[in-house]
């Protein structure tokens, strides 16, 4: 399980990230860009993720009034990473899949330069806008997720770390 404190969420988040960009570098163009079919190929993986580090970003830079706002009251009882993971692995199972906002479009230009600028301005963005909140905080404000529905600001980077898990798994393969 994965250690509660935010710094030592955020080390864990750094270290998926290394592996997602080291895998990206060492993808050829071709692998990178090869089609799959009905599966996303490596370039759309990193498309989406960098889309869902945008969106999630602008959720943790939003003002807190607003937060409370849009997110309101939790209504159930905190979640754990463990936790958080088996209820998006129950969703995924249950035919959960990335809602139109999120499905990849950068990709479609097939130029790794692009997608790695993508990347890297996304990431940096949701870096920058975890800095700012404290561990309290964490736990009391909530943000909607389109498939786990409510989340703490907390759930969300454990979310964001088991996204980042399940398509790097996706990109070995």
């Amino acid at each position: 399980m994965l250690s509660q404190d935010k710094n030592n969420i955020l080390i864990a988040l750094n270290d998926v990230l290394d592996k997602l960009e080291t895998q990206v570098k060492n993808n050829s163009d071709a692998v990178l860009f090869k089609d799959k079919g009905e599966k996303w190929n490596n370039a759309q993986i990193i498309d989406h993720l960098a889309i869902s580090f945008g969106i999630t970003a602008i959720g943790f830079a939003s003002p807190k009034f607003l937060l409370k706002a849009i997110g309101g009251q939790l209504g159930r009882n905190k979640r754990n990473y463990d936790e958080v993971v088996f209820q998006y692995q129950l969703k995924l199972n249950e035919g959960a899949k990335a809602p139109l906002p999120y499905l990849p479009k950068i990709s479609l230009i097939k130029n790794k330069t692009v997608l790695d600028n993508f990347w890297n301005a996304n990431k940096t963005a949701l870096l920058k806008s975890i800095d700012t909140w404290n561990d309290k905080d964490l736990d009391v404000f909530v943000l909607p997720h389109p498939i786990l529905g409510k989340t703490t600001l907390r759930e969300m980077l454990y979310f964001t770390i088991y996204h980042c898990k399940h398509h790097l798994q996706q990109m070995d393969k």
